[in-house]
């Protein structure tokens, strides 16, 4: 049925949460700040709610019809909160281009990312990365996963300018993976009003990747999910 997997990364593949505390530790040691939990669950959580709102709709930008300066300002935006505007925007771009470098410095897989990687390139599935993250660290991240090799395309949000769940980033990826056949896809995801939204609203088969064994609550219903990467082996 399926011949085309289409994989987010961060917290699907990735252990988010880790990558960006790592990161975190690196602006804070350029601003002469000591690290503590409290300043990293304060900060984790202006990121989550930046990038919900923005995907929501809910955070504009000045540069609306310019995607490099629109990624540029939302970015920037989490600094800014995060430091009570007492920097610059300058700055705060400055800071923000500290900490896409730093993504690159620690890559924490997911359970099970390589070994499921593999085994679907080796059962002859097109792979896929389609992901709201930055192009900065893209290429790096999968390097240090090891799982380069395996995906004929990778596909950010930067690239088109609009985030999943936007029905123009979705013709992009499209586009960009030679338009497949939707009916021969399957995305696999963690975020439901991301992931798998996006997949229902343009008609792609989704999977969602429970690894917090949460209750969904969203209205979204995937056609499967999973709590480890390995059952995609049942599916697949």
């Amino acid at each position: 049925m399926y011949k085309t997997i289409i994989f987010d990364l961060d917290d699907t593949l990735t252990n988010d949460c880790e990558n960006v505390r790592e990161a975190f530790k690196i602006v804070l040691k350029y601003v002469n700040e000591d690290y503590t939990e409290v300043k990293f669950d304060r900060f984790y959580k202006i990121d989550k709610k930046t990038w919900k709102d923005r995907a929501a709709g809910r955070l504009l930008t000045p540069y609306e019809d310019d995607r490099y300066k629109k990624a540029e300002w939302i970015r920037a935006h989490r600094f800014l909160e995060y430091f009570n505007n007492n920097i610059s925007y300058e700055e705060a771009v400055n800071i923000n281009n500290i900490y896409m470098n730093g993504m690159k410095e620690k890559v924490v897989s997911r359970e099970g990312a390589l070994d499921i990687v593999k085994y679907l390139y080796d059962k002859k599935y097109i792979l896929i990365i389609a992901t709201n993250g930055p192009i900065v660290p893209l290429k790096t991240k999968l390097e240090k996963m090891k799982i380069e090799q395996y995906f004929s395309t990778v596909f950010s949000a930067e690239e088109v300018g609009f985030m999943k769940p936007h029905k123009e980033f979705y013709k992009g990826l499209l586009k960009k993976s030679g338009n497949v056949e939707k009916t021969s896809i399957l995305f696999i995801g963690d975020e439901l009003e991301k992931d798998i939204k996006g997949g229902i609203e343009n008609n792609i088969d989704t999977c969602w990747y429970n690894y917090n064994k949460e209750k969904n609550l969203s209205g979204y219903i995937p056609k499967y999910e999973i709590k480890e990467l390995k059952e995609l082996k049942t599916i697949l």
